[in-house]
This record gives structure tokens, sequence and C-alpha cells, in this order.
């Protein structure tokens, strides 16, 4: 693959004032531009220097700290240099304008350095693709995973499977060249079952990854008064939902995320359900239906005086994680038996004054497993879906008995989906839409 060598350039920090901005250049021509800029740079590798930063015209921008990672002892396997002015917009331009005007540079695209990164083989595209997913991950385990990513963890699992397929592959490319050479097809048949099961757990463990990356989208719901919007609050443990005993008090669904331990919960308060509602209010009863459905995770909501009506078990979504919320407990003379237990975890609280709210933060965070998954990015999904499936033609047409030659086709293109997800086969194409959500500095 074609690699850049122009020199670019881009500021790494987010916009705006702060304490400190850095701007960042990569490149053949970076010795040069440092030279222009600050004539009297000292380009000790991998040290800090205080030095003076001109403009075109030689006239004193910003006293600023250099350091300068020359080829290949570098992010991006080039010479690089970041330069850290005091953060004000005004003096960061000045300095992007002082660089622009040595005709030597230009501006990165999102993520250039990173994809230079990868291009100069200092990672590999599953370690470059950590960066981004690193930088926006928004809750603690979408940050853990990133950074098992970045580790090249995922990486090391595929090896052992690219090396079993290349294996493969010779085998059976030698088998049908000559008669003499040795292929089992129980052998193999035996080999490539082990490695579906294995691609299996992977794929299944992803979608509860993305669940837990994104945050785990919590439903609050149930009858009318129930106290719903009461609970919202204890959990927030701020009044953000506006509580009364009149019915349909809440119309508009409310969102707010929550962290607990390393899971976050965005959590939705909707309006009441009710069978016959109308008006305004049956628009929110229709909102909360919809919520239900696109829920990871559902608070149903009893008032624990009247306990689960037989007609609400109709809107309990069988197929989500749901918790049956006993509200009002401080109403009551003695906790009832309630119906539903079997099928999903109880747990009795007062949203009013926050009694048992612990024990229900407790149970949500143990209703999702902890093991962590290591596939979480849609890419790696899709082509690993492919990976399962080309193994999986294979191993039927080993048992039906079908030639080698015709199962070299679907392991190869295996072995190719493979090394896509790590780089090592990749359209420019496919490149670029890798890198195209990353941020301009990175």
């Amino acid at each position: 693959m074609e690699i850049s060598i122009d020199t670019i350039y881009a500021q790494a920090t987010p916009r705006g004032i702060g304490a400190i901005s850095i701007i960042r250049l990569s490149g053949p021509n970076t010795r040069d531009i440092l030279c222009m800029i600050m004539p009297n740079a000292g380009l000790v590798p991998h040290e800090q220097h205080l030095n003076a930063l001109l403009d075109k015209e030689g006239a004193l921008i910003d006293q600023v700290m250099c350091v300068f990672h020359p080829t290949p002892r570098s992010y991006t396997g080039e010479d690089l240099v970041e330069i850290s002015c005091h953060g004000n917009p005004l003096i960061v331009q000045k300095i992007m304008d002082s660089i622009e005007s040595t005709g030597l540079v230009r501006k990165a695209q999102p993520g250039e350095f990173t994809k230079r990164a990868f291009l100069n083989g200092k990672i590999d595209l599953l370690q470059a693709e950590a960066v981004g997913a690193l930088i926006g991950a928004g809750t603690p385990v979408g940050y853990e995973l990133a950074k098992s990513l970045a580790a090249g963890e995922l990486s090391r699992r595929f090896v052992p499977m690219k090396n079993l397929l290349a294996e493969a592959l010779t085998s059976l490319e030698a088998s049908f060249i000559t008669e003499d050479a040795p292929f089992s097809p129980e052998v193999l048949t035996t080999d490539l079952s082990r490695l579906t099961d294995e691609l299996r757990e992977m794929i299944a463990s992803s979608r509860e990854a993305t669940v837990l990356s994104r945050g785990i989208i919590t439903t609050i719901a149930g009858l009318p008064n129930a106290g719903k919007s009461s609970l919202f609050n204890a959990l927030l443990g701020y009044p953000r939902a506006i509580v009364h005993e009149e019915e349909g008090t809440t119309r508009d669904t409310l969102t707010e995320h929550l962290i607990c331990g390393d899971l976050e919960f965005i959590f939705h308060d909707t309006a009441g359900i009710r069978e016959t509602p109308s008006g305004p209010e049956r628009l929110g009863v229709e909102r909360t239906l919809e919520a239900l459905e696109s829920s990871d995770l559902v608070l149903y909501v009893v008032d624990a005086r009247s306990g689960l009506q037989p007609h609400e078990k109709t809107w309990l979504p069988l197929g989500k994680k749901t918790i049956l919320v006993m509200n009002k407990m401080d109403l009551l003379e003695e906790i009832p038996p309630v119906g539903g237990e079997e099928i999903f975890p109880v747990v009795f609280i007062s949203a009013k004054y926050a009694t048992g709210i612990d024990s229900l933060l407790k149970i949500m965070e143990q209703i999702f497993p902890e093991a962590r998954p290591e596939v979480f990015l849609e890419r790696h999904l899709g082509l690993l879906g492919r990976v399962l499936r080309s193994l999986e033609t294979g191993i039927d047409g080993l048992q039906a008995g079908v030639t080698p030659d015709v199962i070299t086709i679907d392991l190869q293109d295996a072995y190719s989906a493979l090394k896509e997800l790590t780089g090592e086969e990749i359209s420019p194409d496919i490149l670029d839409l890798v890198f195209s959500d990353f941020c301009v500095g990175k």
C-alpha cells in the first residue's frame, strides 16, 4: 500500500481556551520546518526544550515547549514534533499560520497521524482503531475494551487462527497437486470445528460488548402513579423529574446517565402505561412502549400495596433483562408474595425515602456478566461473521466429501477476512473509512 511522503500538521488538543494547546507535525520536512519557525531550536531527540517560535516576519509568537521524535522512534514512524504553546486560540492559529507559511506542509486529514502509524508498521489496524475507541469511550467498560484492543490482546487472539488456516490451505493445495501429499478430512474438520466454536463465542459476547461500551439503556416503566419518577430521582440522587400525586404527570420521556461501578446506565423515565389512554397521554404511552422495545434493561415499577396486576404481565418484555421494582414498601406492614418472581428478579424499595436503592443498584450490576467481551466494533463483528460463515461452509463440504480445491475457496475467504481484520489485506477505500471518524490531530 502506498505511503504518503509529504509532511502534515494539526492541532492535537481540543479547540478553545485552555492551559496548553499542542500542535503536531509529522513527515520528512519536519526538521526543516522547525529550523524555519524556531531558528534556535534544539533537536535533541525525545527531550523537551523551551524555544521562541516566530512568525514568517521573524516576530515572536510565543515561548513554547518542543519535543522532537526522529524516525523511526516516533508515534507515526516518521520525524515527528509536538509543540506545546499557551492555550489561547489566537496563539494556536498564529503558530499554524507560521507553519503553513513555510510551504513545506499541509493540514492533516482526520486520523492521518494514526493512519501513518499503521502504514509504517508501528501498530496493526486493530490497534489503530483502538485509538479512536479510547478517545471516544463514554463508559468505564468502553474504556477497558478499547485499552485491551490498543494493547494488542485481540490481535494476538487471531494469530493462531491465521496459522491454523494457513497450514490447512497449504495441506489442501498440496493434496490436489499430488496424491502423495497427506490430507485428513477428519482431522481438518475437527480443527475447523474447534475454531468455529471459538468464533461463535466471540460473536455472541460482542452483542453484550456493544451494550456495555455505549451504556445500558434502562427504561423505567409501570402503571401511572407507581412511583417511576420518584425512582428516577432516587437513582440520580436529585429531583430531576416532577413528582405529583396526580396521575399522568410524566408525558415526555426524560433521559439521564448514571455510572455505577464499571457500568453506565442511561435511564429513561417514561409515562405510565394504561390500557385506554387518550389525548397527549396516549402519545406518552406510545413512547413508553417504544422505549421498552429498544431497552437493554427494564425497571418495571409496581405499587407494592396492590402488587403486579394480571394485565401488566402482557407489557413485561419477556425477551429483555427486567427487574420488578416493588415501590412504596414504607406503606406496607409486611412484604407480600408477588407474581412473576420466578421469571424476573424482584426488589422492594421506597423511592420516596431512597430505601432499598443500593440493593436495586447491586442487582442491576449483577444482571450483566462480569466477563468482558473482546469484540465491540462493527467492522470486527462483520468480518468475524464472514470468517464463521466461510468455515461452516468448508466444514459442510468436508463432511459431504467435496474435493479439496473447492474447500480451499472457503478457507481462503476466511483467511482473507482475518487478514482484513488486522489490516494485512485491506483496500484504500476501507482504510479511509476506518479513519474517517477520527479527530484531525490524532
